[in-house]
């Protein structure tokens, strides 16, 4: 099973993560056989008239669907900068609105295991900063799971954006690594 996909760029003021769902043949071949089943249940509650039963299995359908277009074209795009992390879910056929999460003084990453079979180590993103009392407070958490060699690339370029910070506050040089 491949890792999921991961691209990350940046433009010395923002870094921009992109992460893609790859899920397993077998999971997308079970998501297509329940979306039929549901389906077939919702045209033939239809047709006998059973209105409650219709009407559940609708709902049921549409969580169902939603929950497929992740699996199928599932991206996350995250845009950090030293103020705030924005972040959008990409389910292929819509997208949900971006959402901006404010962070305080300072921004660390966590990397929490997670044990997937048929893949290799895989890790998730946790987002934490310190507010204005320099309490620790999750700001995001990522929906994706990544290795944890694309989660290093990320705080190195999460330290490369808080580095440039502190130059500008202090009027030093800009540092340029080679």
């Amino acid at each position: 099973m491949k890792d999921n996909g991961f691209m990350i760029d940046s433009d010395g003021i923002c870094l921009f993560i992109t992460l893609t769902l790859r899920t397993s043949l077998a999971g997308r071949l079970v998501l297509i056989f329940l979306n039929i089943v549901c389906a077939g249940i919702i045209i033939l509650a239809t047709t006998e008239k059973i209105t409650a039963m219709a009407l559940a299995f609708t709902l049921m359908f549409l969580f169902l669907i939603r929950y497929s277009l992740w699996n199928f074209y599932g991206k996350e795009y995250l845009t950090i900068n030293t103020k705030s992390i924005r972040y959008q879910h990409d389910y292929g056929f819509f997208k949900t609105t971006p959402q901006t999460n404010k962070i305080g003084t300072s921004l660390m990453v966590q990397a929490q295991q997670i044990y997937q079979t048929g893949k290799s180590k895989q890790v998730r993103l946790v987002f934490i900063s310190h507010d204005e009392n320099d309490f620790p407070e999750e700001v995001y958490h990522v929906a994706i799971p990544i290795t944890q060699k694309n989660a290093n690339a990320v705080v190195r370029g999460i330290n490369l954006l808080y580095l440039d910070k502190v130059t500008d506050n202090y009027s030093l040089p800009p540092i340029h690594m080679n």
